[in-house]
């Protein structure tokens, strides 16, 4: 029976676990900056009242952050919407270019418990359908019947392998940055390297990151990197120095 244009919203409950999410990765990324500054001897060279304004700094940039990003995500809430007709679908978000495919375009439907992807082709493109939009039996009824969905396979490893890979990359980095063997630490780093830059494939080959985590994916792991190569190049630079 054609119900004509359904419109979907996110639910109030997506909100909420949005923020909560974000508010989780945030601290994270924090912790783990504190920790590779502490680690690289940046609060070890400096004074106590001149690490307190550092830390007071590092305190505000990381609120004025936390709030801009909290913003957003409401931003994206109240204008986050999905059209679905009996042959199209169209996209719209304040924070992503609208999107529009028809039933005809579509070549993949998958499916995970998180929600539904969508793919087209000519010109590629994705759309992600979270499972917390509102009249979301209704909103999933309307878009597996243009194509049978299936389970979605991931372009990269399991989260279990990548958080793995990820403890990997910590542990090289100490080994890298602290182990006096220059042959071990060498290793280390070039283990680092590795892992790392596996990871970057991966998180750039995943539709579903966001531009924006992954530019900051990559700044701080290019950081983490420059503190390695500086634990090298230093002492050769001070035994040249007279």
């Amino acid at each position: 029976m054609d119900l004509g244009v359904q419109v979907f919203r996110l639910s109030e409950e997506s909100l909420r676990l949005v923020k909560r999410r974000q508010l989780l990765v945030g601290s994270i990324w924090l912790c783990l900056v504190l920790v590779m500054l502490a680690a690289a001897g940046v609060w070890a060279g400096i004074d106590l009242g001149l690490g307190l304004l550092a830390l007071a700094a590092l305190a505000v940039v990381a609120t004025i952050g936390s709030l801009s990003l909290r913003n957003r995500v409401a931003l994206n809430h109240r204008t986050w919407g999905l059209a679905i007709g009996p042959d199209v679908l169209r996209f719209v978000s304040a924070v992503a270019p609208p999107v529009e495919m028809t039933r005809f375009e579509v070549v993949r439907v998958q499916e995970a418990p998180s929600g539904l992807l969508l793919e087209a082709t000519s010109p590629a493109r994705v759309v992600f359908v979270p499972a917390n939009v509102e009249r979301v039996s209704l909103d999933g009824e309307l878009l597996t019947a243009w194509r049978t969905p299936e389970p979605l396979n991931r372009r990269g490893p399991t989260r279990e392998a990548a958080l793995g890979a990820m403890a990997v990359a910590v542990l090289a980095w100490l080994g890298g940055r602290y182990l006096e063997n220059p042959v071990l630490a060498g290793a280390s780093a070039l283990l680092y390297l590795g892992v790392v830059a596996w990871l970057t494939r991966i998180v750039f080959r995943e539709p579903l990151v966001p531009p924006r985590q992954k530019a900051f994916f990559v700044l701080f792991t290019a950081a983490a990197l420059l503190v390695l190569i500086w634990r090298f190049v230093h002492p050769i630079l001070a035994a040249g120095t007279p």
